[in-house]
C-alpha cells in the first residue's frame, strides 16, 4: 500500500484512546524524537514500510506520524 492508501484507511478506522490509538501512537512517536533523536519522516518511511511488510504493525502509527508532521 502506499502513504496515501494507508492514511486513507486508518482515518476511516481512527480511534483515539486505547493502547493502539492515536494518542498512544503519538506519545511513542514523540519518545522515539526526544530520547532516540529520530526524524519524523525517517519513522515515517520506517512506518509504510512496516505495514507493508508486517500483518500485525499498528498501521495507526503511519497516521499518527503524518499528522506530526503536519502539526510543525
Amino acid at each position: 500500500m502506499t502513504l496515501e492508501q494507508i492514511i486513507t484507511n486508518e482515518r476511516e478506522n481512527r480511534h483515539e484512546e486505547g493502547s493502539y490509538g492515536i494518542k498512544a501512537c503519538k506519545e511513542s512517536i514523540a519518545f522515539q524524537v526526544e530520547f532516540f533523536h529520530r526524524s519524523l519522516y525517517d519513522l515515517l518511511g520506517e512506518y509504510v514500510k512496516r505495514a507493508n511488510d508486517d500483518g500485525f504493525f499498528n498501521r495507526a502509527m503511519v497516521l499518527a506520524c503524518w499528522e506530526m508532521i503536519n502539526e510543525g
